[in-house]
């Protein structure tokens, strides 16, 4: 029971971590960026995936070292639910690391650099719909903790 506990906790301190950085990048983005905030956003972005691969890591630990044990995790739908949520936000997460990267080479070779108007719209566009996303895994986990979708 302790290894449990000990899985569950570190799966959502993970998960709040993701949020915590989501939620950084969307600040960072609000107002006036230039070469110096493109670094900064560029590894705020490096902890978003190492957070992603933490909440990875520690699920997959909870599904197969947990208490419940995969035959529960495989034959539940809010799990699956969860898995293709955690992926869209995965596959969504692609186009804003691109642009920091981008815009963090930009800014290193211009100091004078500011990222086109319409550019920095779609990428906050994107956080946005990762955050909406990620708002989902919460109450879908909520849902499979009692019993919901075996």
């Amino acid at each position: 029971m302790a290894l449990d506990w000990a899985l569950a906790s570190a799966h959502h301190l993970a998960v709040f971590g993701l949020v915590a950085i989501l939620a950084c990048e969307i600040a960072l983005t609000a107002r006036g960026v230039d070469a110096v905030a493109t670094g900064r956003i560029a590894r705020v972005d490096a902890w978003f995936g190492i957070a992603a691969a933490a909440v990875v890591a520690a699920g997959v630990a909870r599904v197969f070292l947990g208490d419940k044990g995969p035959a529960y995790y495989g034959a539940n739908s809010l799990f699956w639910a969860k898995m293709a949520v955690f992926a869209l936000v995965g596959m969504l997460s692609i186009l804003p690391t691109l642009q920091f990267l981008r815009w963090r080479r930009e800014g290193r070779a211009d100091p004078a650099f500011r990222p086109d108007p319409r550019a920095l719209a779609s990428v906050r566009r994107f956080l946005f719909i990762e955050a909406a996303l990620v708002a989902l895994l919460p109450i879908l986990a909520a849902g499979m903790a009692r019993g919901f979708g075996s």
